[in-house]
């Protein structure tokens, strides 16, 4: 008897645990989700709700923004499975084309997720893509987001190593 209660006890708790997991675990994104999941991750939202991109700022002021993608309604963004966050930023007018190449070659040589490239018009951009399709904890999106948070400042850094803050020169 006393076994079967102990065994009975480990299955409600085992059970709980699973259903709490379940959860929290997104199968696809929408807005709200997305937005605090940034929030958590210490961004300030400064987009309008109804606005397609999600505009917001995270350490020391740097702006970027995020998409919703593939989204069951587009409309609304609900049960979207991916999204997009990008960061852009203009190296000061005396840095070479050489220097801006050697920070993003350094970018992929020390991070291991997210993308780095130059735009035609010479700006720099950071971005990252996630997916929710399979399934995705809200804590790992979330430490996600915090990550590729680190991954921008970490590249204004390798653009400007001698200063290695993003604060330091603007957004």
């Amino acid at each position: 008897m006393r076994c079967t209660i102990l065994a009975a006890a480990l299955s409600l708790a085992v059970g709980s645990t699973a259903a709490q997991a379940q959860a929290s675990t997104l199968s696809h994104f929408t807005r709200a989700d997305f937005e605090r999941a940034l929030t958590e991750s210490g961004a300030s939202i400064t987009s309008a709700a109804g606005s397609e991109r999600i505009a917001f700022t995270l350490h020391g002021g740097v702006t970027a923004d995020a998409l919703l993608l593939a989204c069951g309604d587009d409309k609304t963004k609900t049960r979207c499975l991916g999204s997009s966050l990008l960061a852009t930023f203009q190296a000061d007018a005396d840095t070479t084309r050489e220097r801006k190449i050697e920070a993003v070659n350094k970018n992929y040589y020390k991070e291991n997720f997210g993308r780095a490239h130059i735009e035609p018009d010479g700006v720099i951009a950071v971005r990252i893509y996630m997916i929710a399709d399979g399934g995705i904890t809200r804590e790992n999106h979330a430490t996600q987001i915090g990550m590729w948070f680190a991954l921008v400042v970490d590249s204004f850094g390798y653009l400007y190593p001698e200063n290695g803050a993003w604060h330091t020169r603007g957004g």
